[in-house]
């Protein structure tokens, strides 16, 4: 069903529901064995099943079935194409290329995360020049090359005597002037300096692309009809989940040189290191970001139906009850903050102490060994450094329905019975959700801070459903029926702990429909319902979560003037910043900002949605095509979905308070705040970005379907069978005022992932006698495009500047010169084909085939251009219906006994 149904099923039945039916007459035992295995190693699929069944002459039936799949882990690193990106940028007007080259390979330059590295902060000048005597940026890259003690190459000898013209940083005589230890080289601030800077990280091969996963499941249920009227009925569900990531990430502290220039003390950890500068020394790991999770999963349900009698002779009941407890333990490697918070302008040794939070013997860490930055920790400085925590979470549902359904009255016109049914249902659904003691300390460094959220909802409804025959089996109405459905539902909502709570009562949806079969090969059916999601236990009861965002990135006010010019603010935002004192060359005053998240209880009401269909089905005979079915469909779509429950984000919150025509009096305006705790006062330092009811989105399109199938008399039957969808609208608005066209593009500027416009299917399958069945496949993904919202912060073009003294360049993209990006996709065809044998006799079937048959990779984008550009593994779109295993073998055994 693909149109909305929460009138029939309940809450969040927004676009639609799949019915699962279960066999119940199944007898004896039956075993299936599948696997996948690509051709290269990585991301290898198996799965085993057993069904076993029984069923007791008329009365009732048994069945169980165990089921355990299990798929190996596949790295970043285990596919070539999602390797260290280049930057996959081309000169204007043609085709050549605009990387850097890499002047100690002659390849493309890596643009992926930086390795281990220094940077550098001037506080008072530039003391650093680059070949021309142009003062170099103040946020100066300086990475840690020098190998020789990690068994790499060692940079400083392979440049040689020249240096590739890089500049030593050896001082000028002078205690203001930065100099570092030998063997660091300033790179990113040309050029040839870019092309030599170290971006090749060496933990990203072993980061997750698709997780390590085993799954064991026992699935069970059983019928008996006690009497011709009464059937009692049962059924388990068991399930547990185990999952693995890997993970990498950046790590840092701050502090001054070893003689902090004039006026500071230096730090403890920069012996060597001299100048007016501070130091933010940045290494890079594989330890504290590895996380895995535990999910065991279990529902029971029980229940009676059987026929009524009597005066409801004709009407049918079904009363059940149900239980579902879910819990699950995630468990994660953290760093402590508290261990790294002590390095921060560290000025003296702190052996002695005692860490406030973890309460471990402090160690003094060599922050600008390059050893240490690139990761390879001793035994001792690991155990003190991280620490593993264990979260858990349970939700808990205990539900009840009951129905009756029959026959009101015949239709005077001969159509037939009038149909109805009537139900009403109660439900309990609660959550606690219990985070591990690291991150309940506030210590989990870079990561999020929380509290334990804990609530529980309460749900009551009534339905009724009406099956109305108007006409059947006259001219020009071979049939024509309605249908329509209705439901109230109530919901109360109770945060623990607090006593604040939430009702939402009389929200009430309805579902009308209407079929018309003209003839036997022409019909028409439409529907129009409208349908509501109550807001998501976690989405009102979540506890204060802390984390950090980039204050720069976040605040309209840096840089005034530069982003006026390149069109990155309008001229509202700017002056309404200069009207609080920003001058427009402000830099920012801090590193990141504090966003606190929290649930929406006593602010939250349900989303609502409204689904318009109307199709047509053809079902021609044709004379000149005997013993041929031909079948097609279009179904046409509308959903809208309003007051949609989301968070605005740090981003949104920030601009949209510059950009209000109510400035500075916008309730947008009170969410942030600037110059807390001392920091300089126009840094914005805390942001608080609860769920509300904000968002809108729209989705219009076409649903075909296309079927033929052909009998070939001796040579069996082939089968043709085609699905596509092409959406001509999908759009969404954060605010009434910002809707956004996300319609056939990748992700829009702001992350937001959008929608191709066709994507479909084709299906060939020939079936010979004999048992054998061949069968061709092709799923197919239509073009994407950037284009649109690229040049919309990029004045309208797909190339940067081509003059170096445009002030708008953005620092790092000038290094490349003149480019252009490229960030569209062409359309992408996945093949397979497989071929079964039947041996009835035997009870056995065998399919082998392959997937991806000609190895088909995720198309490539630029990664280097500044906003508008797609997401991207590596250099490979990263979105989920492109195909990241390659070339596969796959197998199913079935045996029935």
């Amino acid at each position: 069903m693909k149109t909305g149904a929460s009138s029939v099923y309940g809450s969040d039945a927004v676009a639609g529901v799949v019915n699962l039916i279960t066999k119940n007459d199944f007898n004896g035992i039956e075993v299936d064995g599948f696997g996948s295995v690509p051709f290269k190693s990585g991301g290898e699929e198996y799965s085993a099943s057993i069904l076993a069944g029984q069923t007791f002459g008329d009365r009732g039936h048994v069945m169980v079935a165990l089921d355990y799949y299990k798929q190996n882990e596949l790295a970043r690193g285990q596919r070539k194409y999602l390797d260290c990106p280049p930057a996959f940028i081309f000169r204007p007007g043609g085709k050549e290329r605009a990387d850097l080259i890499d002047p100690r390979t002659g390849k493309f330059h890596c643009e992926d995360f930086p390795g281990p590295q220094v940077w550098t902060y001037d506080y008072e000048y530039n003391y650093l020049t680059d070949r021309h005597g142009n003062p170099l940026p103040g946020n100066l890259q300086i990475p840690g090359i020098p190998k020789s003690q990690l068994g790499g190459v060692v940079l400083m000898q392979f440049f040689g005597a020249d240096n590739f013209g890089l500049p030593s940083l050896t001082g000028c005589g002078d205690v203001s002037c930065f100099s570092a230890p030998p063997g660091w080289y300033a790179t990113g601030y040309d050029p040839l300096s870019q092309s030599v800077q170290d971006d090749t990280n060496p933990y990203i091969a072993e980061s997750t692309i698709i997780p390590k996963t085993e799954r064991y499941t026992l699935y069970a249920d059983a019928s008996y009809e006690f009497t011709d009227a009464i059937e009692g009925y049962v059924e388990f569900l068991g399930n547990r989940r185990k999952t693995y990531q890997n993970g990498w990430q950046q790590f840092w502290t701050f502090g001054y040189t070893e003689d902090g220039g004039y006026y500071y003390g230096g730090s403890y950890w920069a012996k060597g290191w001299h100048g007016l500068n501070y130091l933010s020394p940045t290494a890079v790991t594989d330890r504290g970001v590895d996380t895995k999770q535990r999910v065991d999963y279990w529902r029971g349900v029980t229940g009676l139906r059987g026929d009524l009698g009597g005066l409801l002779k004709g009407w049918s009941y079904d009363a059940y009850v149900q239980y579902s407890h879910n819990k699950g333990l995630y468990s994660s490697e953290q760093l402590l903050k508290d261990v790294i918070d002590v390095t921060s302008y560290q000025t003296a040794s702190c052996v002695g102490t005692i860490t406030p939070v973890s309460h471990k013997q402090c160690m003094d860490l060599p922050w600008t060994d390059p050893n240490f930055l690139a990761g390879h920790f001793t035994p001792e400085q690991a155990d003190y450094m991280f620490d593993w925590q264990t979260g858990k979470t349970i939700y808990k549902q205990v539900s009840g329905e009951a129905s009756v359904t029959g026959g009101l009255f015949d239709m005077p016109t001969g159509a037939g019975p009038v149909h109805m049914a009537l139900g009403v249902t109660a439900r309990r659904d609660s959550i606690v959700d219990t985070p591990g003691p690291i991150t309940l300390a506030g210590n989990a460094w870079g990561s999020t801070s929380s509290g334990i959220t804990a609530g529980h909802e309460i749900t009551s409804e009534a339905f009724g459903e009406l099956q109305v025959p108007i006409l059947k089996a006259k001219p020009l109405f071979k049939d024509l029926s309605f249908n329509g459905a209705a439901r109230v539902t109530n919901v109360k909502a109770v945060q623990a702990g607090t006593g604040i709570s939430e009702s939402n009562k009389g929200n009430w949806t309805y579902k009308l429909g209407g079929n018309w079969a003209v003839t036997n090969w022409l019909r028409f059916r439409g529907t129009y319902g409208t349908s509501f999601r109550a807001p998501a236990l976690f989405e009102e009861f979540k506890a204060n979560e802390t984390s950090f965002f980039s204050a720069r990135s976040i605040d309209p006010c840096v840089n005034i003037d530069l982003n006026l010019k390149a069109g990155n603010i309008d001229n509202r935002i700017a002056q309404n910043c200069k009207s609080q004192g920003f001058q427009g060359n402000y830099g920012g005053g801090s590193v990141f900002a504090t966003v606190f998240s929290q649930g929406g209880i006593g602010a939250l009401t349900p989303e609502t949605s409204t689904a318009k269909t109307a199709s047509v089905i053809l079902t021609p005979s044709f004379s000149f095509l005997p013993d041929t079915l031909l079948s097609l469909a279009v179904d046409y779509f509308d959903i809208k979905v309003k007051g949609e429950v989301s968070q605005l984000g740090p981003h949104n919150i920030v601009f949209g308070c510059y950009d209000s025509a109510t400035f500075p009096t916008d309730p947008l305006c009170s969410l942030f705040a600037r110059g807390e705790s001392g920091t300089d006062p126009k840094a914005i330092t805390s942001v608080h970005d609860k769920y509300i009811n904000i968002a809108q989105q729209q989705s219009r399109g076409f649903d075909f379907t296309a079927l033929v199938q052909h009998n070939l008399g001796g040579l069996g039957t082939l089968t043709l069978i085609g699905n596509a969808t092409l959406t001509t609208e999908n759009s969404f608005a954060l605010f009434a005022s910002t809707q956004e066209d996300l319609l056939g593009i990748i992700n829009d500027t702001s992350g937001r992932t959008g929608t191709e416009r066709f994507v479909g299917d084709l299906n060939l399958t020939w079936k010979p006698h004999g048992g054998w069945s061949l069968f061709w496949g092709a799923n197919i993904f239509g073009p994407w495009s950037n284009d649109r919202v690229y040049k919309e912060v990029h004045a309208g073009s797909l190339c940067n500047s081509a003059d170096p003294n445009d002030t708008t360049y953005n620092p790092t993209t000038a290094l490349y010169g003149p480019f252009c990006v490229r960030v569209s996709v062409p359309t992408v065809v996945y093949h397979s084909a497989s071929i079964t044998k039947e041996f009835k006799d035997l009870g056995l079937e065998v399919t082998i085939g392959i997937r991806n048959i000609f190895d088909r990779k995720p198309p490539q984008v630029s990664v280097v251009g500044g906003t508008g550009l797609p997401t991207t593994i590596g250099p490979v779109i990263g979105t989920s219906q492109y195909d990241f295993l390659g070339r596969r073998l796959f197998f199913n055994i079935s045996k029935k006994f």
